[in-house]
């Protein structure tokens, strides 16, 4: 059956209950953005932990439980991304959510999260950062971040990848407005994966 869509506003808190979401204690509930209200949790982007309730480390039969299966994605030598649309999984179009996951030790047994991008302006970090803002509004919150990459899309535009390795989240951005973000571990770069999420992607530098 198809999930919720991301235009819908993924609901990662759909699996509990009222009395449960009352009981959760996690700091990040009570984070406020630059606009100074409180951020939704399920639609909190933390930078090197989590986006809404998908985190670093999180067992992907857990992730299964909650997204279902995924629309499309890529795999080898125990190493995957999951992309999950907001759409019709044929379309291609609209949001996205990917995760990327390996085995979490050597052995074996469990695939685990490494990498979360997402792509819908509903979820954003504590200070207000999303999809759609600019690169100079992304260094004002994250200083420390750096052109790594860039590449051309399919329909050959330029599209150029950030990161902020100390903070745990990446950026891609066209035509000066970012398009997708990705948190992944701290103190290591958005691109040290075995797999590329956009193969058909040509890298120009």
């Amino acid at each position: 059956m198809k999930i919720i869509g991301l235009s819908l506003c993924i609901s990662f808190a759909a699996c509990q209950s009222p009395e449960n979401s009352e009981q959760k204690t996690d700091s990040i509930v009570s984070v406020q953005s630059r606009a100074d209200k409180i951020v939704d949790p399920r639609f909190l982007i933390v930078p090197g932990r989590s986006v809404g309730e998908i985190s670093l480390g999180m067992d992907m039969a857990a992730v299964s439980v909650k997204l279902g299966r995924p629309d499309a994605g890529d795999a080898a030598m125990g190493k995957a991304w999951g992309i999950w649309y907001s759409n019709d999984s044929t379309v291609r179009s609209g949001n996205e959510l990917a995760i990327y996951s390996s085995y979490r030790d050597t052995s074996m047994q469990v695939k685990d999260v490494k990498q979360i991008r997402i792509t819908s302006s509903e979820f954003k970090t504590q200070d207000g950062f999303t999809t759609g803002r600019s690169e100079s509004e992304a260094k004002l919150i994250f200083p420390l971040m750096v052109r790594i990459s860039a590449y051309l899309n399919a329909q050959k535009d330029t599209v150029t990848v950030y990161d902020a390795k100390k903070d745990g989240i990446g950026f891609e951005f066209l035509k000066g407005k970012s398009i997708a973000l990705t948190v992944h571990p701290a103190n290591r770069l958005v691109n040290e994966t075995y797999l590329t999420l956009h193969p058909e992607w040509k890298p120009i530098e």
